[in-house]
């Protein structure tokens, strides 16, 4: 594996693999979730940095609630749009095509999740969320100067989307009954790759996701293949991006959960 011949790209791609790296740190050490904070502030039992990575203490009731007594935040490695990240500085370092193509492909993702997070926006002054917001805007930026220079090869860009699924399947299997417990809606601010699917089964519900990543690549990739402006070049997927948002926004398939503060066992 060589480095990229481009200097502006290879940069390019270590500035955005510094970040990445600096957020890995952060979600391998940082407790606190938006809920908590949302009712205590940075007060809260969990808001704090710590090294204790499985810290993760809860209480299951006879009627079936759950008390956090400790939280931790490893479920934001599986996170779908922090492979999108990766992919995007991975393929800027390397020149590789097929995380380019990958991440160009899976980009629209990154774009419908800072879209949907984006409101209330008193939430974008807590640290997590500003953490999500620059993994969102980060892949904005890198999809925007990619889409206007690159080839985009649907064929190339199939590994990553497939890996989505993978993605999906391990945060199901490592968060599943907790935090996404069975029988109830309300889940906590991230991960919604798992906690707002139409339905469930075993998994394959993701394949309407893949069908939606594959039959928006189609137009996008015959759409940029016959435009030679940049400017247009890069307009064009986003506005597509822009029009699956409404669409699904109409449909009331985005939803960010929320969770009753009676959940949480305060000063323990």
């Amino acid at each position: 594996m060589q480095l990229n011949e481009d200097k502006f790209e290879l940069k390019l791609g270590i500035i955005f693999f510094i970040i990445w790296s600096l957020v890995l740190v952060f979600y391998l050490t940082w407790d606190g979730w938006i809920w908590e904070w949302n009712y205590f502030g940075y007060n809260g039992p969990n808001q704090h940095f710590d090294l204790n990575l499985f810290d993760l203490k809860i209480e299951r009731l006879k009627d079936g609630e759950i008390i956090y007594y400790s939280t931790n935040n490893l479920h934001n490695l599986l996170y779908i749009c922090f492979f999108v990240f990766f992919l995007g500085w991975f393929g800027l370092i390397f020149d590789s095509k097929w995380a380019k193509n990958g991440f160009l492909a899976t980009s629209g993702i990154s774009f419908l999740a800072a879209l949907a997070t984006m409101f209330p926006l008193k939430y974008h002054i807590y640290i997590l969320q500003i953490i999500y917001d620059i993994i969102h805007g980060s892949a904005v930026v890198m999809a925007s100067y990619m889409f206007s220079k690159e080839r985009f090869l649907l064929k190339k860009a199939l590994p990553a989307i497939f890996l989505t699924w993978t993605l999906y399947m391990l945060s199901r299997i490592a968060l599943e009954p907790w935090p996404y417990w069975i029988g109830n809606k309300d889940a906590y601010f991230s991960l919604n790759q798992v906690n707002d699917m139409p339905f469930y089964f075993y998994g394959l519900e993701y394949s309407i996701v893949i069908a939606v990543m594959i039959g928006l690549n189609i137009p996008i990739y015959l759409a940029i293949s016959r435009v030679k402006n940049r400017f247009l070049r890069v307009l064009t997927p986003f506005a597509m991006f822009m029009i699956v948002y409404f669409v699904i926004y109409s449909l009331g398939l985005i939803h960010i959960p929320k969770i009753d503060i009676k959940a949480w066992k305060v000063g323990i």
